[in-house]
């Protein structure tokens, strides 16, 4: 990362339980971010299909479900390959966040697409979060490595929503050197718009900012917090409006952060799709550098420090014995 590089924070209702829809709209937003100069573009948390809102009322509810893992993105599929033609004929980087299904089981996933429109990280939330574990499964190993040394664009990292309240992970990203974090959030309502007692300040929009912006400062890196938002179509599709969360719409908390945690653009509003855009200067990384590495010169390894396990755990595994079908 030597000269200022231009990224893009979406903020947009999601095409609820469209696949094909979802997949027009993301390149749509693709050609508009390279429009514009932009080097990256960042996706909400689960953009496709949409964020599940439903499961925070009803966790059992098959004919959604199915809907959903019907309607969910797979790597290896023509809908990815199209995203994938996008980024590489704009010659534009893109995190992608997705419901990704896997042979029917769903995982909460980020994909990091260069601007030669190949895949170079494919990451899975390691855990989701509270009612979200009855839907998705765990990320593994592999899911923290998470960042990406992109050429012209510099080391871009990614986690979604409540892994930013997770310290050892975040830890463990800014170890791996990042210029440039995306934070992937679903809708995110202002906590004054819950009856008092129903919601937690965390949960909210504040909740979110305070989250991303720790990160900034404490990696040192530009944060591109990416988000969607509900409108009356989604809480209607979801049959969301008897519940206390995702019932009233809006949620959309886009922004982009400097690393020093001043917020580098102004808010849309809750339910205004757009594009925020920043222009990212790395000498900004180094002066905050100078003052707090929380990984270098501010560390104490002596006294504490991180263990890792990067090994991906397959369901099926030979371990201790060799195949008796190879022997």
């Amino acid at each position: 990362m030597h000269n200022k590089v231009r990224v893009a924070a979406v903020q947009a209702e999601c095409c609820y339980f469209d696949l094909q829809a979802a997949v027009e709209k993301t390149c749509k937003l693709i050609v508009q971010a390279a429009s514009k100069g932009c080097d990256m573009v960042a996706f909400p948390e689960v953009w496709i299909p949409c964020y599940p809102g439903w499961i925070w009322q009803r966790p059992i509810d098959f004919e959604m479900v199915g809907d959903y893992m019907k309607n969910s993105l797979k790597i290896d599929s023509p809908e990815m390959e199209r995203i994938c033609a996008c980024a590489g004929e704009n010659r534009i980087s893109v995190m992608l966040g997705f419901s990704e299904n896997y042979d029917n089981s769903l995982y909460l996933a980020q994909a990091f697409i260069g601007k030669d429109g190949k895949i170079k990280m494919n990451r899975r939330k390691i855990k989701p979060t509270h009612v979200e574990r009855t839907l998705y499964g765990d990320g593994s190993g592999a899911s923290l490595l998470n960042v990406v040394d992109e050429p012209g664009v510099g080391r871009v990292g990614g986690l979604s929503c409540w892994e930013h309240s997770q310290p050892l992970l975040r830890y463990h990203t800014y170890s791996q050197g990042e210029d440039i974090h995306v934070a992937a959030w679903p809708p995110m309502n202002y906590y004054k718009s819950f009856p008092e007692g129903s919601a937690l300040w965390s949960q909210c929009r504040e909740g979110a900012h305070n989250l991303s912006t720790t990160h900034a400062i404490e990696g040192n890196c530009f944060v591109v917090l990416a988000s969607s938002f509900f409108t009356k179509e989604g809480v209607d599709r979801m049959q969301l409006g008897d519940g206390k969360l995702y019932h009233i719409g809006g949620g959309g908390c886009a922004a982009i952060i400097a690393p020093d945690g001043r917020k580098l653009t102004e808010d849309l509003g809750e339910e205004e799709e757009g594009l925020l855009i920043a222009d990212c200067d790395p000498d900004e990384i180094l002066k905050v550098k100078a003052m707090l590495d929380v990984h270098g010169h501010y560390s104490r390894p002596d006294l504490l420090w991180l263990g890792v396990d990067y090994r991906e755990k397959k369901q099926v595994r030979a371990e201790g014995a060799e195949n008796p079908l190879l022997s």
